[in-house]
């Protein structure tokens, strides 16, 4: 808000200050609020407002649109006392409205140029794969001949089969082409450029074929990973534009992240997928056996060895890849061979003096900080830097809490079709106690929850009684600590009582959900300076969920100031 002083402070009189809802759904016909709820400009005259306090003022006002999407992004606003109000207050408001648009038409420009240019991007790391790349209103700015060839986009340049899709879209979205070519499946997944959707990607994947083997295959591909949040989109992101490099690829994530999963769609996605994915755990196997197992062995090498040798897994993955979980874990004397096969691209069998070529793509996996492993001796430094060309960090469950809620729908609708069971659903308050614990084991211990749950729960929903009572507890502290509590009390003998375990099954029945999340909201934008984009992502929330939730806590509180 900008304006003359004296105008300024009757303005506040009647509640027009920043922070107040002037929305027409809270305040009536307003210029402001309902050019925004229609999205064409308007002035309201004195008596035309609703509100009776309003009626000595005239209000002018044009709604700002995204020149690509066509949604109302905000508005400006002329407001002033009637009877000296300028007559071209709403031209003027709609011609600044204009402008406006214009510079975010030039953004739309530089938007179009990064995503061309991530274009050139993947069409050189990934030949033989059709991709092409949509801007935020769904135009096609570059594809892959196939798509044309194929009669895939449009007269108004548009994918056919995108045309009945919501565009405030902003996750992964999946479909699939039935009744041409052959039935090709499709993945439209958002990019992001500094943390905003700048536009989106997909990728034409083509009908599946037979493999050439009978055995190692894989299960998993970038279709079966569930998950929305920027972190977990940045990660697969990057993942498949290296999944057709043939350069080694190091993946380091806690355990129970999905690591092996990510390494099957990269393999899935690569131009090796017709070839074998032979998984490896490398502090699984015993070290006698280390050797003969990993890289195979001639015959008569040692006592009841095969007639004629056995093949090791890497050669048993040859044409396709080798994933060597907990790598960090690998005895060092492998490591020096592992090293050489790498560098070399042969191995020797056990007992042979003969090298023998490979075409095999590594992919390794830790939970371990394998730098630190360099520094204690644990871990040779040149199989680090051998292995680390190519690095992607899985982020852990609770730095992508937003994806829960996706995850465990995918994961009731398995599990209750395999129990013979009906569907399962979570209350608000559980699922809020799941998004605030911090899951060590990851999605591993969200998929063992899934199933104590099916077991467990006997009807259809899920309420936060039947929550294990760790995850009630780890709730129940984090909600009460998001209120201040412990600065309320300055007697700090109190302290070891606000953390026992009665004083936790008091604060559970003491607090209303709403209140809670109300006051872990207000904390938050409290300790990030009212930074509603940074509180939305501590959260795990989106930014209109914030919006929604403090203007029902408004709303509610203005109740009394209702126009009569």
């Amino acid at each position: 808000m900008e304006g003359e002083s004296s105008l300024r402070q009757k303005a506040e009189e009647i509640n027009f200050i920043a922070g107040t809802s002037w929305s027409e759904l809270h305040a009536g016909t307003n210029a402001m609020g309902t050019s925004l709820a229609i999205g064409t400009p308007m002035q309201v005259f004195a008596s035309e407002h609703f509100c009776q306090s309003v009626h000595n003022w005239v209000c002018s006002a044009a709604p700002i649109k995204d020149p690509v999407t066509k949604k109302v992004l905000g508005g400006i606003n002329l407001t002033g006392i009637w009877d000296v109000v300028h007559p071209h207050s709403l031209s003027t408001v709609v011609s600044t409205a204009q402008v406006i648009e214009e510079k975010l038409l030039s953004h739309l420009k530089f938007e179009q140029f990064m995503l061309m240019e991530h274009y050139i991007e993947i069409a050189h790391k990934n030949h033989g794969k059709s991709v092409a790349v949509l801007d935020r209103g769904y135009q096609v700015i570059k594809a892959s001949p196939l798509f044309y060839e194929n009669d895939w986009i449009d007269k108004n340049n548009r994918i056919i089969d995108l045309d009945n899709v919501d565009v405030s879209l902003d996750h992964t979205y999946r479909w699939k082409e039935e009744k041409r070519n052959g039935g090709w499946t499709f993945e439209l997944i958002p990019y992001f450029h500094q943390g905003c959707p700048i536009g989106y990607i997909v990728h034409a994947i083509s009908p599946p074929k037979a493999s050439r083997n009978t055995g190692n295959v894989t299960k998993h591909s970038f279709s079966n990973l569930i998950g929305q949040s920027p972190k977990f989109l940045s990660v697969t992101t990057e993942a498949r534009s290296v999944a057709n490099l043939d350069l080694p690829v190091l993946i380091e994530g806690e355990s129970g992240t999905g690591k092996e999963l990510l390494a099957q769609s990269i393999h899935s996605s690569s131009h090796r997928s017709l070839g074998p994915f032979v998984a490896i755990n490398c502090g699984a196997i015993p070290k006698e056996l280390a050797v003969s197992e990993i890289f195979g062995y001639e015959e008569g090498s040692f006592t009841g060895s095969l007639k004629g040798g056995r093949a090791g897994k890497f050669q048993q993955a040859e044409g396709g890849t080798i994933f060597l979980d907990e790598i960090g874990e690998m005895p060092l004397h492998l490591q020096t061979i592992l090293l050489r096969v790498l560098e070399e691209g042969e191995i020797v069998r056990l007992g042979g003096n003969q090298p023998i070529k490979l075409n095999v793509r590594v992919i390794a996996a830790t939970n371990c900080d394998l730098k630190k492993a360099c520094k204690e001796g644990t871990f040779r430094k040149d199989l680090y830097y051998r292995l680390n060309i190519l690095s992607l960090q899985v982020p852990p469950l609770r730095e992508r809490s937003g994806d829960i809620p996706l995850i465990l729908d995918r994961l009731f609708k398995n599990i209750c079709i395999d129990l013979g069971r009906p569907q399962l659903k979570l209350d608000d308050r559980a699922l809020l106690a799941l998004e605030r614990y911090e899951w060590p084991g990851n999605v591993r211990e969200l998929r063992n929850f899934a199933y104590k749950m099916a077991v467990k729960v006997k009807g259809n929903i899920i309420t936060n009684a039947d929550l294990p009572r760790e995850l009630r507890e780890e709730s129940t502290i984090k909600e009460y600590t998001a209120v201040n509590v412990s600065d309320c009390y300055m007697d700090k003998e109190l302290q070891p009582f606000l953390s026992s375990p009665q004083c936790r099954e008091a604060m559970c029945e003491t607090l209303s959900l709403k209140d809670q999340e109300l006051h872990t909201i207000l904390t938050v934008l409290n300790e990030l300076n009212g930074n509603i984009t940074e509180a939305a992502k501590r959260l795990g929330i989106h930014r209109s969920t914030i919006y929604r939730k403090l203007g029902r806590e408004y709303s509610r509180e203005r109740a009394s100031y209702a126009p009569k």
